[in-house]
């Protein structure tokens, strides 16, 4: 059976500003390579430090840049031969939950017109009823009383807002959603609850994930299996606790070294955050 989401051999660079007219272009390579399989029900975790190129590869996942070069699969279906109407018809099936939920939401728009639409470009016909009772009941499976339909970002807390971003992703049941940060914006104490919720709603929902963090004891709450990111190649993979037990690498040594201890461990098995 052929993964939900597969990229081979990615590739992204960008140019980097001259210091003089006379300098040579040059270019930052933030990805490298780079190639992976997402089976249906799995959860990938992607980790890193700052410029690893966790976040360009998330973009080039979504198919929100182009790949310099590499492919993308969605299905089988290469993403990156599609026109945009055609990428735009498919986007329904992978959504994305981003770092930053002040900046991720229309201050102008009523929350229930920005969960919902998604689900106008999807589903154009649904009456107005049944587009409300699509929405209420999505609040609800996130932690919201559909009571807040009528209200707008600026009236909610930075956790709230970002159930509601969750909502908006999840009101087209995507096979995958890819998670970029979704909890690093937040208070520690928030932070919980949002990964409590994504772990929940992916058994519910069926999800396939991609998460991806810096913080290597979230992805190991979260992850089936991971990747390790530096300077925008790959340098380990493999099952959640095989690497973490037994790393190859010296950067996946490193970063588990200075990782705090963020979950108490019983039977060799994280608990709930």
């Amino acid at each position: 059976m052929s993964p939900v989401l597969e990229a081979r051999d990615l590739c992204k660079s960008y140019a980097l500003p001259r210091g003089t007219l006379l300098e040579r272009q040059r270019r930052l390579q933030a990805v490298k390579n780079v190639s992976l399989r997402v089976e249906a029900g799995e959860t990938l975790g992607i980790v890193g430090e700052s410029g690893s190129g966790k976040s360009t590869l998330a973009r080039l996942l979504m198919a929100l840049e182009k790949p310099d070069s590499g492919q993308l699969l969605w299905q089988g279906e290469d993403l990156t031969a599609l026109t945009a109407a055609e990428l735009r018809a498919r986007r329904h099936g992978i959504q994305m939950v981003f770092q930053d939920p002040y900046g991720s939401l229309d201050p102008r728009m009523r929350i229930l017109d920005t969960v919902a639409e998604p689900l106008d470009m999807t589903e154009p016909g649904l009456s107005r009823e049944d587009r409300r009772a699509r929405v209420a009941d999505i609040l609800e499976r996130v932690g919201l009383n559909p009571e807040v339909l009528a209200r707008y970002p600026h009236q909610f807390s930075g956790g709230q807002r970002q159930r509601i971003a969750i909502a908006r992703a999840l009101i087209t049941r995507p096979r995958i959603l890819v998670a970029d940060e979704p909890a690093s914006a937040l208070d520690v104490s928030i932070q919980a609850q949002i990964l409590n919720l994504l772990a929940d709603l992916k058994l519910e929902f069926g999800l396939a994930m991609v998460f991806i963090s810096h913080d290597l004891g979230i992805v190991r709450y979260l992850s089936d299996r991971m990747m390790v990111m530096q300077h925008g190649v790959v340098v380990e993979e493999g099952e959640t606790e095989r690497v973490f037990t037994a790393p190859s690498h010296d950067y996946t040594r490193a970063l588990i070294a200075a990782m705090p201890r963020l979950f108490e461990e019983e039977d060799h098995g994280a608990q709930r955050l």
